[in-house]
């Protein structure tokens, strides 16, 4: 008899398809699939339009041949700005009635959903519709993250701190299996009402194939650095991430231009794009550090990979990005924040500093630089870690056993 095919569908609002291309992270939807368990996987982003996609309307997108990509949109009516909660209601209403028929034509089996807010939302309202298990993933502690900054994890669509900690609870209270990335992110979860199954998965299954290269097999980045007038021995101090006020790129800016002062010969490299980047580059100005420090916008993923290796990593606050740097041996200065003294142990892969102490962290990354022995030791410690957190059999081998189990519970 032959067995039922596996299928999934996967709520996401990280990344639109446009945003996947441009930066070569196909991986991002390829571990969809759980290293095959999954036959077919249907990727929705609800919300694709405030993430930049130009079209307001619903789209089906194929990515592969086993992959489909749902964009909806929060405004697909020609409506008065004044009429954007209708707007939003009545667009999000017809991305759920899709989906709801989709479940049923395509006999899918589970929902996850990758955030306790709005993508946990849509998945416990499409479980209530249609019956199928609903699976939760928590990859970052907002608890904390409000605590430090005052800052709300989707302050569009949740403007208050209560009604963001009520939507968690709720999504939480009712989803049939939680997973988190690692041992803070699951301790805001149960905190949050998570108590069915729970599981800690790491996010390296995420990572493309280019930063599984051994550092010394990659290419070399000399065409980017000799566009930027970068010389070639020069040391290279990289921050990589989405330039939000969360992700405190202005904090790694600020240890940058610190590390420049004692330095003159040392370069900041900024990897990633936001609304941010203006200020950010205002700030390198003030700070006499302009021309260098490099604000690099998006890059592609074979781009980042042969970078890494030649960098010191600066991270305030980074998720999945930290694992790619630390497999292309690039020593780590971390806030001692979220789930960083988990991956990076101070002295030995890099060093932790106290969060939002920008002086502290210049400080070990000149000790870095002044030391290459230190560098080299950190820097085959940095791969030796991150390879444990990147090992796909392993991570999809847990995956298999907590789907079957939650398979056979609702079977039954």
């Amino acid at each position: 008899m032959t067995a039922k095919p596996r299928r999934l569908l996967y709520i996401d609002m990280a990344y639109t398809m446009e945003i996947v291309r441009r930066k070569g992270h196909h991986q991002f939807f390829e571990m969809r699939h759980s290293g095959g368990y999954f036959d077919h996987v249907w990727g929705v982003h609800p919300l694709a339009d405030a993430a930049g996609k130009r079209s307001r309307q619903i789209e089906t997108i194929p990515f592969t041949d086993r992959q489909t990509i749902i964009e909806g949109a929060a405004e697909m009516l020609p409506l008065p700005r004044l009429l954007l909660p209708l707007n939003f209601i009545v667009s999000q209403w017809r991305l759920v009635r899709r989906l709801e028929r989709l479940i049923e034509a395509e006999d899918i089996d589970l929902i996850f959903a990758t955030d306790a807010y709005y993508s946990g939302l849509l998945g416990l309202v499409l479980k209530r519709l249609t019956g199928r298990p609903e699976i939760v993933a928590v990859f970052a502690n907002q608890d904390d993250l409000y605590a430090a900054t005052g800052a709300l994890a989707m302050p569009r669509l949740l403007p208050f701190r209560f009604l963001e900690q009520w939507m968690a609870r709720l999504v939480l209270s009712r989803a049939d299996l939680v997973i988190a990335g690692n041992r803070n992110n699951m301790g805001f979860a149960k905190a949050n009402g998570a108590r069915g199954e729970t599981a800690i998965i790491p996010v390296g299954k995420n990572i493309e194939a280019a930063h599984l290269a051994p550092p010394a097999e990659r290419e070399s980045p000399a065409a980017l650095l000799q566009a930027l007038g970068v010389p070639p021995g020069a040391p290279k101090m990289l921050f990589v991430g989405r330039l939000l006020a969360l992700k405190h790129p202005d904090e790694a800016v600020r240890a940058m231009a610190g590390v420049i002062a004692e330095r003159p010969d040392a370069v900041g490299l900024v990897a990633g794009s936001g609304p941010m980047q203006a200020e950010l580059e205002s700030l390198a100005r003030s700070l006499g550090a302009e021309g260098q420090i490099h604000f690099l916008g998006h890059i592609e993923q074979a781009m980042l990979a042969r970078l890494t290796p030649h960098c010191i990593t600066l991270s305030p606050l980074t998720g999945m990005a930290l694992i790619e740097c630390g497999l292309g041996g690039s020593p780590m200065v971390a806030f001692d924040r979220d789930w960083q003294a988990e991956f990076v142990e101070d002295g030995v892969n890099g060093f932790v500093v106290p969060f939002l102490d920008y002086d502290a962290m210049a400080r070990r990354v000149l000790e870095i630089i002044a030391d290459p022995a230190l560098r080299a030791r950190m820097s085959a410690a940095a791969r030796e870690r991150s390879l444990e957190f990147a090992d796909k059999d392993r991570i999809y081998a847990r995956e298999h056993a907590l789907y079957d189990r939650l398979l056979a519970r609702f079977r039954r």
